[in-house]
């Protein structure tokens, strides 16, 4: 919280200062635009799904660049760092609409068929992405005459790192080098971010940005499940008999036993190939406009002090 608030501090303090050495550019449009923000995220996959389960809340930062290009249309670099995380053990029980009023050992379908899996998972990634954002409302002329209020709808394409790790007896294992359906995945991932966000006028030189996106992928592995259970032994043949790396195999790809529930069989779902995962980044951003001059007059040579006769 305090390094928010100082981050914000520093951006009014930056702000007032540009503007005090260029005061005429104010009357001129400003094409370019800095914001940072942070929010929560969403996990959508085999370990939890949005429909069932809820929204989850994951931390998430970012800061972005943004270009416009006439007067609805611009373009936005964005880099963001952001959680998110899964557990069978955590997942509500699937609702039984027939029967609602019934006790829950009453209900038929009652349990979760997640549940027996017990697998679990967290993962830190970094995003950098591009998107092409339009303005509802146009904004001509200077910046300073925008709009107060100025929704928008944003799509691009991005590329995130992918890194599920489990805890496992007090410490975070990476999954991915374990292979734990015995079938190998990058660690980095195409998305394609769209969303929808407002736009609202703090004063002159910032806008306080709140918006809503999703990020549909290309892999079903955010949360290393995808496909059947296999048979432990294949562990033993993949990294070496009874290596460390073939044990851990073996505890995390089926984590059954550990919540109290039967080993689950070779063959039997352990997830759900039909679907790749997904994710939901909402954010708060404070976005602030860079005159025309800016990194000129920031790293300009003339910069010197003044000379006394």
């Amino acid at each position: 919280m305090k390094k928010t608030i100082f981050l914000i501090l520093f951006t009014f303090i930056v702000v007032d200062s540009v503007n005090a050495q260029s005061f005429y550019s104010r009357r001129r449009d400003r094409s370019m635009m800095f914001s940072f923000g942070l929010g929560a995220t969403t996990y959508h996959g085999d370990l939890h799904d949005v429909l069932y389960d809820g929204f989850t809340a994951r931390p998430n930062l970012g800061i972005g660049l943004r270009k416009k290009f006439g007067s609805q249309l611009s373009l936005r670099v964005d880099l963001n760092w952001y959680q998110i995380a899964g557990a069978d053990s955590l997942n509500q029980k699937i609702k039984n609409r027939e029967n609602p009023s019934l006790p829950d050992r009453d209900r038929p379908g009652w349990t979760d068929t997640r549940r027996p899996r017990n697998l679990s998972f967290r993962s830190n990634n970094l995003e950098l992405s591009a998107m092409l954002l339009f303005n509802f409302i146009p904004v001509n002329n200077s910046y300073t005459r925008r709009p107060l209020i100025n929704p928008y709808i944003y799509a691009g394409v991005g590329l995130s790192s992918n890194n599920p790790k489990a805890l496992y007896q007090g410490e975070w294992v990476p999954l991915r080098p374990l292979q734990t359906e015995l079938t190998p995945y990058s660690g980095r991932i195409m998305v394609i971010p769209v969303g929808l966000g407002i736009r609202l006028k703090a004063n002159d030189d910032i806008d306080i940005l709140l918006e809503a996106g999703y990020r549909h992928t290309f892999t079903d592995y955010l949360d290393d499940v995808s496909k059947d259970h296999v048979d432990p032994a294949a562990f033993d043949a993949l990294f070496g008999e009874n290596t460390e790396k073939a044990l851990l195999a073996k505890a995390l790809s089926d984590r059954g036993a550990e919540g109290g529930f039967p080993v689950r069989k070779a063959g039997w779902d352990r997830g759900n190939p039909s679907k790749n995962d997904a994710y939901y980044i909402f954010q708060i951003r404070l976005e602030m406009y860079l005159p025309d001059n800016f990194l000129s007059q920031l790293f300009s040579p003339s910069r010197k002090k003044p000379k006394f006769r």
